[in-house]
């Protein structure tokens, strides 16, 4: 059941009565009445609820993989970002900035103080330490964004607003660290609530994982996955492909946290991809993949696509001999999870057992299936769809949105091994059960160098479209490497049967990109936020 939502369009009503004049303000609160909405404990709790509407939604999940070299987006913000053109008035860029946010969740923590007379002890610290997660977790997406912000943890009047400035970023991660380890680990069990899309022990235990990963502190990395993996609450679902589709909500051990939606109420457009019925490119249609991401999945015997004809690869004769008119052989005998997240030209749906349409730049038979503009990569992107039946309204769905997953888990795992040198036949074997549920052939130890690519391609293939690849760029330290020169499409044979893969644009980059520029707004608000940030290490 995806409880949680039903209190979210009532808050998303009432916080948006607590507007914020700039990006780090909220007005005073007597626009509310605050004995309306903390009064008693039913009151108080919808309001924490209402936090979770500040977790990522579909955009922050999926498009960020638009900011890297997995694809780009027909919108032009996020598409910037990923060819280096972006300014500071660059939208997604302000989209990250997010004190308006900070803002809110401020003030259901002040709301929380003026409730505790009202709810139990149990209940003031449970509902304290899962709005302070979710704080934290805006708190270090802003860091990694952009290094110093500022640290602002009660409501601010605008003036006070105007005097705000960046703090180190070292001061707010140690804050973000101290929340989620001195506050929101030791009280989070302080009442138990099952309830599907609230936070919990092991929903901390995750992200603080992913936090000390992006920090390059592989000791804690293993101490906490350790705490998530002995659990015995998570396991791999046995279906790659349906993990990303609704059937699996509801009834799915590899999720750790999610953002819930639940239809008719709370939906998202992702589903658009399949339909240009609306007349206008959203959600999905909106998102497409590059060739650099596709060629990265492998034939299904392990080898790489570059390297199959120089080792003779089965496979390179099966492709050829699949080729049709209306059928590309170069997507056979691949790696499942391409199939999975990839929707290339004549790629077929189907529905029920029969072929409704095909993807395509030239096929006659596409009906309703976009086909629109397809030159510009060939390439759409297929996970989070929902595949099942008629494709006559293909515009709202509920699928969860996975923000962790075990999955992710298991291999920050073994990132953190390979990179400490230490047990690598444990990375190994973490690194293998990810392969082993898409039946892909396991890898075989090597040196650490050699696991450290054989983790870097797994990570990419695996997590595909799940809002990570940028993030691992950065921390990584090669987008001079991969957001870098010219990038491509799908092979155009409809067009020319000589054409080679379609050339799309030049990227570029320079060092100073690896931290996010100040939104304009914010510093047109606040002269003292031109300074500029520590770099990054």
């Amino acid at each position: 059941m995806k409880t949680i939502n039903k209190y979210l369009c009532a808050i998303a009503f009432l916080l948006g009565l607590v507007s914020c004049d700039s990006f780090l303000t909220t007005p005073p609160l007597d626009q509310i009445s605050e004995d309306q909405w903390w009064k008693d404990k039913s009151q108080t709790e919808m309001m924490v609820k209402g936090a979770y509407d500040y977790i990522y939604d579909t955009e922050e999940v999926a498009y960020r993989d638009c900011f890297s070299d997995n694809g780009m987006r027909r919108s032009s913000a996020q598409t910037e970002i990923g060819n280096g053109t972006y300014t500071t008035q660059n939208s997604a860029v302000k989209d990250e900035w997010k004190y308006a946010s900070i803002a809110k969740l401020n003030y259901i923590l002040e709301g929380l103080e003026k409730a505790r007379d009202k709810i139990t002890e149990a209940e003031y610290l449970r509902f304290s330490a899962e709005v302070r997660f979710i704080r934290a977790f805006v708190y270090y997406d802003m860091i990694f964004y952009f290094g110093d912000v500022p640290l602002i943890t009660k409501t601010l009047t605008v003036a006070e607003s105007r005097e705000t400035s960046r703090q180190p970023r070292q001061e707010v991660l140690d804050f973000v660290l101290s929340e989620l380890e001195d506050f929101v680990l030791p009280n989070i069990n302080a009442l138990e609530i099952k309830e599907s899309g609230r936070v919990n022990e092991q929903t901390v235990n995750a992200y603080l994982s992913r936090i000390y990963l992006y920090e390059k502190d592989y000791g804690k990395v293993l101490e906490y996955t350790d705490k998530v993996i002995k659990s015995g609450d998570y396991e791999l679902y046995a279906d790659y492909d349906e993990l990303f589709r609704p059937q699996s909500d509801g009834n799915n051990k590899e999720v750790i946290f999610e953002r819930q939606y639940s239809s008719p109420l709370v939906v998202h457009d992702l589903n658009r991809n399949l339909s240009y019925v609306s007349g206008v490119y959203s959600g999905w249609s909106n998102v497409l993949a590059l060739n650099e991401l596709v060629e990265e999945y492998e034939c299904l015997n392990g080898h790489s696509v570059s390297e199959c004809e120089s080792l003779d690869c089965e496979y390179v004769q099966k492709r050829k001999d699949a080729e049709t008119d209306t059928h590309r052989g170069e997507f056979d005998f691949r790696d499942p999870r391409l199939n999975t997240t990839i929707t290339w030209p004549y790629k077929e749906w189907i529905v029920d057992g029969n072929v409704r349409c095909r993807y395509g730049v030239d096929d006659p038979n596409s009906g309703d299936y976009v086909q629109k503009e397809t030159h510009m990569t060939g390439y759409m992107c297929e996970k989070w769809i929902d595949l099942r039946g008629e494709y006559a309204d293909r515009t709202l769905a509920d699928k969860n949105m996975t923000i962790l997953r075990y999955g992710d888990i298991l291999l920050m795992r073994a990132e953190a091994l390979i990179e400490l040198n230490q047990n690598l036949a444990e990375a190994v074997s973490l690194i293998n059960q990810i392969r082993r549920r898409v039946g892909m052939p396991e890898i075989e130890m090597a040196s650490q160098s050699v696991l450290r690519e054989k983790l870097r391609h797994e990570r990419r293939v695996e997590t595909a479209f799940e809002g990570l690849r940028y993030f691992d760029i950065i921390r990584w330290r090669i987008a001079d490497k991969v957001k870098k020169g010219k990038v491509y499409g799908a092979r155009m044979k409809a067009v020319n049967e000589n054409m080679d893969h379609k050339y799309v644009e030049e990227r570029f980059w320079e060092d100073k990109m690896y931290l996010f520029p100040v939104p304009q707004e914010a510093m047109d608000n606040n002269c003292l936020l031109y300074t500029s940030p520590s770099p990054r290490d």
